[in-house]
């Protein structure tokens, strides 16, 4: 589900639609997924013991797809030089920050989840966060 999210990520797209829409997609995940998420993130902090050969294949052919659009995104001048892998890497750990702490955000929510105003705030606070200083 987290890969099929960026399948708006190619060349003709609008780099603020499809980077928006990634970001309100994996945000919605973690809402309504947040234990993939944990899984995922117990895993990698413990080498990756399961899924490293996916980690080498797949998901590294799968992140230099995306790589290799954000270039040519800076190239055709959509969006400022920057580095596509850290954009990603930023992506996934601000996204995924909302499941893997989510006893956190809930404790500093005067102890309460995220009401759905509120999740919509977040999700608009992060992308204009993560966009606005690469798009123009």
């Amino acid at each position: 589900m987290w890969r099929a999210a960026a399948d708006e990520i190619v060349e003709d797209a609008d780099p603020r639609e499809a980077l928006g829409s990634y970001i309100d997609t994996k945000m919605e995940l973690a809402r309504t997924r947040p234990y993939g998420s944990m899984v995922w993130a117990n895993e990698i902090i413990q080498g990756a013991p399961i899924v490293q050969d996916y980690l080498e294949t797949e998901l590294r052919s799968w992140t230099e797809e995306r790589v290799n659009v954000i270039h040519k995104w800076i190239a055709a001048g959509k969006i400022r030089p920057i580095s596509p892998k850290h954009l990603l890497f930023t992506i996934w750990a601000t996204t995924q920050h909302y499941a893997d702490f989510k006893h956190q955000i809930s404790t500093l929510n005067e102890g309460s989840d995220l009401n759905d105003a509120q999740w919509e705030e977040t999700k608009q606070a992060v992308k204009e966060l993560l966009l606005f200083g690469i798009c123009h």
